[in-house]
C-alpha cells in the first residue's frame, strides 16, 4: 500500500509450506519478498518498511517465532525471522529498512474492525488450523480482561480436556467426524459432503458449532460484542454451523458474518500496525 491506496488490484494466493523444513520455508519467503520488492522498485514507489502477519506464539518485538507443537511453522522455532529478512535485503544490494511483524489475527481483526465505523465492540476469530482471535472495544485491543490473557487471545484458554485450540480448529473438527467414525479429509471435502446432502456430514458441523458457540459463550456473555466476525479456511463453511452455533451463544445476540475478504482484511490491519510503529510515514 501507498498511502490508502493499493498498489495491487488483487492479492497473491501462494502456498504457505508451514510443515515443511527450516530450509525450504526460508528460501520460499526470501524469493516471494524479494520479488515484490523488485515489482514495488519497477513502479518507482519508495520502499519504507516490510510488514508481515504472523500466527502465534511469536516474539513480534524481536521478529522470533516460538510456534512449536502447533502444526504449523515448528520449524522455525526460536528463528529470528527480522535478522533473516535485513541479511537479505543486504545481499541483494538494498537498504535497510524497519520490518515490522505483527499477529494475524489481530491484523484481521483491526482491518474488520476500522472497516466499519458503527461498531465499538467485537470478537474476531480466524478458524483453520489454530483458533486465532482479538477482542476490540473502542478501538483498542483487550487483554487481561474479560477473562482473556494478557495478549487478548483464547488459544490457551482451559477447554475440556485440553485448550479451545485444540477444538476450535481444523483438528476439533476432525475429532468429531472421528467419534462418529466418518471418514475424515479435510474440511473442504466434509462440507461438500454436507452440501451435496450427507446428513452424517451436516450433523458434524452442527456439532462444531455448537462445540465453538460453547467454547466462546462465557466471553461473549461478558463481553457483549455488538458482532462476531470469522475468517479463516473454517469460516467458509459457516452456513453449516451458524445456527447451532447461535443457539449456544444466546441469550447474547450478536451479528455473526464472515470476512468478505480476509487477506485484505488482514493486510489493511498490518498496514495500520505499520503506521503506528514507524510513526506515520506516508508510504509503505
Amino acid at each position: 500500500m501507498a498511502g490508502n491506496q493499493w498498489l495491487y488490484s488483487s492479492s497473491r494466493h501462494v502456498p504457505s509450506f508451514a510443515s515443511e523444513t527450516k530450509l525450504v520455508i526460508l528460501e520460499h519467503l526470501q524469493k516471494l519478498l524479494l520479488e515484490t520488492i523488485k515489482e514495488i522498485e519497477q513502479r518507482g514507489d519508495p520502499l519504507q518498511a516490510i510488514g508481515f502477519a504472523f500466527p502465534g506464539p511469536f516474539d513480534y518485538e524481536n521478529g522470533i517465532s516460538l510456534m512449536k507443537d502447533f502444526r504449523k511453522y515448528d520449524a522455525l522455532y526460536l528463528v529470528n525471522l527480522r535478522q533473516c529478512v535485513q541479511e537479505w535485503l543486504k545481499n541483494s544490494g538494498r537498504a535497510q529498512v524497519p520490518v515490522i511483524f505483527g499477529n494475524d489475527a489481530r491484523c484481521f481483526a483491526l482491518g474488520e474492525y476500522h472497516a466499519n465505523s458503527f461498531i465499538q465492540k467485537g470478537i474476531y476469530l480466524t478458524l483453520g488450523t489454530g483458533c486465532g482471535s482479538t477482542f476490540i472495544e473502542h478501538g483498542c485491543v483487550v487483554g487481561h480482561r474479560y477473562g482473556l490473557n494478557a495478549e487478548g487471545m483464547l488459544y490457551d484458554t482451559p477447554f475440556k480436556e485440553g485448550v479451545l485450540d485444540e477444538y476450535l480448529s481444523v483438528n476439533g473438527l476432525r475429532q468429531l467426524a472421528e467419534d462418529k467414525n466418518y471418514p475424515f479429509d479435510n474440511g473442504k471435502k466434509l462440507a461438500e459432503s454436507a452440501l451435496d446432502g450427507d446428513k452424517e456430514a451436516a450433523a458434524i458441523f452442527q456439532a462444531f458449532g455448537q462445540l465453538l458457540g460453547e467454547g466462546i459463550s462465557s466471553f461473549a456473555a461478558v463481553f457483549e460484542p455488538e458482532e462476531i466476525v470469522f475468517g479463516g479456511q473454517l469460516s467458509k463453511s459457516m452456513p453449516l454451523f451458524k445456527e447451532s452455533l447461535l443457539q449456544e451463544l444466546q441469550p447474547v445476540q450478536p451479528n455473526v458474518r464472515v470476512s468478505e475478504d480476509p487477506a485484505k482484511s488482514t493486510l489493511k490491519g498490518l498496514y495500520r500496525i505499520i503506521l503506528d510503529q514507524t510513526r506515520g510515514e506516508e508510504d509503505v
